[in-house]
């Protein structure tokens, strides 16, 4: 039987011991049976039903089967699965027959609620598996199968029921994440308000949790998402530990930094902020961790050994320098017939 489920293990598991106790109610069974008119599949496999009824589906190849089978020799019972699944249906998992005489041949031909008996070769059936023929078991023996089909699980049910639980746990998942992330956001929402306390500020707050404060006006118009825009900018964190500028010599950049507004090439409370300003504008950011880089931790440099630790707040100092809307495409002029259609030439005059 190992060879014809998927994750079943030995059906071989009581000891010889244990065979030689359980073979009165190997006898029992067989005498209880009724007479059956077998039909031959193969040489190795013969069947009958004991109940046959007109349901659905029949197990194909890639499908699990609840199953109640018991598998008889001789007088002994070499399998109960009501004993080794502490009275509950077997659940396999159904393959290709491997080889003539694999009792799947006959299982595919039950619908759930039938009851089927099926004589096996022995030799046929150890020849197949790695487990090793009984003593008590000699050539030309048979096995006998008594096989109730509880229910079939479908391919497309497996499937379906596989991915309604990725479903599940994606949006488990995202609801974690979510509150880690509200809770992440009211804690970084305080620690910004005592730091604004201390030092007699007040910033203007978005919806986002982005704070912000314009220290010196603009001209012109503000930046548009598509826009090339270039930025001069110092970062600190709240302890006042500068972690990177483009204005700073220890940082080795200070050419402008520029980028393509609304695009996610930068932080998101870089993109909600830049957004506010008018060229020429100055401002301080103060930027939630939830609109920076959240959990990540990001690596120092010799100018800042001390890096960005996770769940950092992040505050900017920011001049926007300019900003450039994209060029748009030239204009697609539509021509009624192009192989007809005539070049106006130009007028000499005399």
């Amino acid at each position: 039987m190992r060879t014809i489920f998927k994750n079943t293990g030995s059906l071989f598991l009581p000891c010889l011991a244990s065979l030689v106790s359980m073979a009165a109610t190997a006898q029992t069974l067989q005498s209880t049976q009724p007479a059956q008119n077998f039909k031959k599949l193969n040489p190795n496999l013969e069947y009958a039903f004991i109940i046959n009824k007109p349901t659905s589906p029949n197990p194909k190849e890639g499908d699990q089967i609840y199953v109640n089978m018991q598998m008889v020799c001789n007088s002994r019972l070499l399998f109960n699965s009501a004993q080794s699944f502490k009275g509950k249906p077997a659940l396999y998992g159904v393959t290709k027959p491997m080889f003539k005489g694999d009792v799947i041949e006959a299982i595919t031909l039950m619908t759930p609620g039938d009851s089927i008996t099926c004589i096996v070769d022995a030799d046929a059936l150890f020849r197949n598996t790695k487990n090793k023929k009984p003593d008590f078991i000699k050539t030309g023996d048979k096995i006998q199968y008594f096989i109730k089909l509880v229910s079939v699980k479908t391919k497309e049910q497996m499937q379906k029921e596989q991915q309604a639980l990725i479903d599940k746990q994606i949006k488990e998942q995202m609801a974690k994440q979510k509150e880690a992330a509200d809770k992440q956001l009211m804690k970084d929402d305080r620690a910004l308000k005592d730091f604004f306390t201390r030092n007699n500020l007040t910033p203007l707050k978005r919806a986002s949790g982005l704070y912000y404060q314009i220290t010196a006006e603009g001209y012109s118009e503000k930046p548009l998402a598509g826009d090339s825009v270039i930025v001069n900018y110092t970062g600190r964190l709240l302890d006042g530990t500068k972690f990177d500028s483009n204005e700073d010599t220890a940082f080795h950049h200070v050419m402008p930094f520029q980028f393509i507004l609304g695009r996610g090439m930068v932080i998101k409370g870089w993109d909600e902020g830049v957004a506010l300003l008018k060229v020429g504008a100055k401002a301080t950011l103060y930027i939630p961790s939830a609109l920076a880089y959240g959990a990540s931790a990001m690596p120092g440099s010799g100018a800042n050994p001390k890096g960005i630790p996770a769940n950092s707040v992040l505050i900017f100092n920011v001049q926007l320098a300019s900003s450039k809307h994209p060029v748009p495409p030239p204009p697609v002029i539509p021509l009624k017939d192009s192989v007809h259609t005539t070049v106006p030439q130009p007028t000499q005059k005399n």
